[in-house]
């Protein structure tokens, strides 16, 4: 008992024209405003900010320093910034300018001057 497979008949022209994919025209800024006034309708907010953030001026504080010292010193360096009402490089530029300047290191104190411009 065998089982004869039908034959593929190959030669037959087929139309696959119906198989094609449509291409539809899109109008991608038109579906995202449709998208989103039916979700605002549907109760969900967009989270994105409505005002442009505005960029600030770069910071002249790049390079990073860091130090071991004693216990207390970073507090107690941080309470003489909060005191001054300045900002930890403030403070560090601060105390390194009457360091030079205590101990009359002329020569540094042209160069601080320099780079603190």
């Amino acid at each position: 008992m065998t089982k004869e497979r039908a034959h593929l008949n190959l030669s037959d022209d087929l139309d696959i024209s119906e198989f094609l994919p449509v291409k539809k025209e899109r109008n991608r800024e038109t579906e995202l405003k449709t998208l989103e006034k039916v979700a605002e309708q549907s109760g969900f907010v967009s989270r994105k900010n409505k005002s442009q953030r505005r960029r600030k001026p770069q910071s002249p504080f790049k390079n990073q320093l860091n130090l071991k010292c004693r216990d207390g010193i970073k507090e107690l360096f941080q309470d003489i910034g909060e005191q001054l009402g300045v900002h930890d490089h403030t403070t560090f530029e601060q105390a390194l300018l009457a360091l030079i300047e205590k101990n009359g290191l002329n020569d540094l104190l042209q160069r601080y001057r320099e780079i603190a411009k």
